[in-house]
């Protein structure tokens, strides 16, 4: 398969071709079509442990270029949804919003988790830490570094488009981020997490991210996430209506992944109470003979199910709710990196944190 894909990185920026057909070796993406960050921006993992087991270079080379022409692009920190295409030479960022889920996501993600799967890459952790020092732009409310009697805010991951304005929406698939800082609070140095005050607002956003992420679930009548909701624009910045375009589930896995992270951080016994609740809103709303099935309207009751599982479903929902139930030892974080759609991948020895 990593010799199949090989050639889609054979493009005059070294970005990827975004589709491409393992069959015939060729390019199924329209001339003109824009790069995805996310999606230049998370094969790195994958090949760089391929050529561990292999051997070959030819994999990590080719992710470690496509990562090198993101970054030729001349922006670090948050970064906007879209690149020039594969075939431009000179990669520039394009107009476009900047966001934290959809097609974005892995790519912030794959910062720290390249850093942690190559530790002496430091650059990977400075790049991440630059974009923790960029969220709250995208945060509401924003981040002040300090909480009332403890309890953090219920934060928003909104958007902004090209020209600074909001866009009032949250996408579930942005419900990663609580967990990925949990994961950073637990293996970046102190002194970087001292700097700036890092520490006390990352352990605010990813507390009071998370519970949101719940909230989407718990708030409608299924029990089950929207794939987004819209955000009022005003404190303290509630959750609307679910959109009409936004009312079916896919019973995604990224909040999910947070509360695993939380509860490996802090031990805390509501991680796996609200675990809980999804669980069996997914039991009672979602299961089918065959398995379980993404669901039409998450505000309707009988829910009307959509003939398909996503193959994340079981290779991150139920995993990770797996693991936020499991002894430590199911999976010892300092032994494995997963990746973005929940697969463990060795790391080196873990070294003692300073």
């Amino acid at each position: 398969l990593g010799n199949r894909l090989l050639p889609a990185f054979n493009t005059s920026s070294r970005l990827p071709w975004p589709k491409w057909n393992i069959a015939t070796g060729k390019s199924a993406a329209p001339t003109g079509d824009p790069t995805i960050l996310s999606e230049a921006g998370s094969v790195q993992l994958e090949f760089r442990c391929l050529t561990e087991q292999t051997g070959d270079l030819r994999y990590k080379e080719a992710g470690d270029k496509a990562f090198e022409a993101i970054q030729s692009a001349g922006m670090t920190g948050l970064m906007p949804v879209y690149l020039t295409p594969p075939d431009h030479s000179q990669v520039r960022v394009l107009a476009s919003k900047f966001a934290f889920g959809a097609l974005a996501d892995s790519y912030y993600e794959y910062l720290l988790k390249q850093w942690l799967q190559n530790p002496a890459d430091q650059h990977f952790k400075d790049l991440w830490l630059n974009v923790m020092d960029e969220l709250p732009g995208l945060l509401r409310p924003r981040p002040t570094g300090s909480t009332t009697k403890g309890k953090s805010p219920l934060y928003r991951l909104i958007e902004v488009a090209p020209g600074g304005e909001a866009i009032w929406k949250m996408d579930h698939l942005s419900c990663y981020a609580p967990g990925m800082i949990a994961l950073g609070l637990q293996e970046v140095p102190d002194e970087d997490l001292l700097e700036k005050g890092r520490n006390s607002t990352l352990w605010s956003v990813a507390e009071g991210l998370t519970e949101s992420c719940v909230q989407m679930w718990t708030s409608t009548k299924t029990g089950l996430a929207p794939e987004f909701l819209n955000v009022r624009s005003t404190d303290p910045f509630d959750f609307k209506e679910v959109p009409r375009t936004g009312k079916h589930s896919f019973l995604r896995p990224e909040t999910t992944e947070s509360l695993f992270y939380l509860y490996r951080l802090t031990g805390d016994e509501k991680y796996r109470q609200w675990g809980e609740q999804l669980f069996r809103a997914i039991l009672k709303h979602a299961k089918v003979d065959g398995g379980f099935s993404s669901v039409e309207d998450v505000n309707q009751i009988p829910t009307v199910k959509v003939d398909e599982l996503q193959s994340f479903v079981m290779a991150e929902t139920f995993k990770y709710l797996f693991l936020l139930f499991s002894p430590v030892d199911k999976l010892d974080l300092g032994s494995f990196v997963l990746n973005t759609e929940g697969h463990p991948l060795l790391r080196p020895p873990r070294k003692k944190r300073r």
